[in-house]
């Protein structure tokens, strides 16, 4: 399945687009933009407003975090991450599923960019450690999934 996006300030520009495209390819419009790849759009008299809050609650409920008490920083600053000093992490694909979904969520909130960047870096070989904050990020970002 294909998706795409047409943004435009012109409504008949936009109606001739989508003929043309529907005389090449058979198309079906879902009329205004709501949830796109895990995005949800908002618009308003203000601008339009984007977020991930229903992406951030998969997370949660997938990891059975929902009911978990957030904490106030994605990493604990005290702690050194090192692909030394803790007890492997033998199920990595989980590992890295989990990474992979972290860094789809830096999209919208930059905030967890740095602890992410950092715990990618143990892809090959991650720990318990790495594992335990990897889901410190996702407790952090229960105090507010749509930030």
């Amino acid at each position: 399945m294909d998706n795409i996006i047409l943004a435009r300030n012109d409504k008949e520009e936009i109606a001739r687009i989508k003929q043309a495209l529907n005389q090449t390819f058979k198309i079906k419009d879902l009329g205004v933009l709501r949830y796109f790849l895990g995005l949800e759009v908002a618009r308003s008299k203000k601008g339009i407003m984007v977020n991930q809050r229903k992406y951030a609650l998969e997370l949660l409920t997938d990891a059975s975090l929902l009911a978990c008490k957030p904490t106030l920083t994605p990493i604990d600053n005290h702690e050194k991450l090192s692909s030394t000093g803790s007890v492997p992490f033998t199920v990595i694909q989980a590992y890295k599923r989990l990474i992979g979904r972290l860094m789809y969520l830096t999209n919208i909130r930059s905030g967890i960019t740095f602890s992410v960047q950092q715990l990618s870096q143990f892809l090959a070989k991650p720990t318990i450690s790495h594992y335990t904050t990897a889901i410190r990020i996702l407790i952090y970002i229960k105090g507010a999934p749509s930030l």
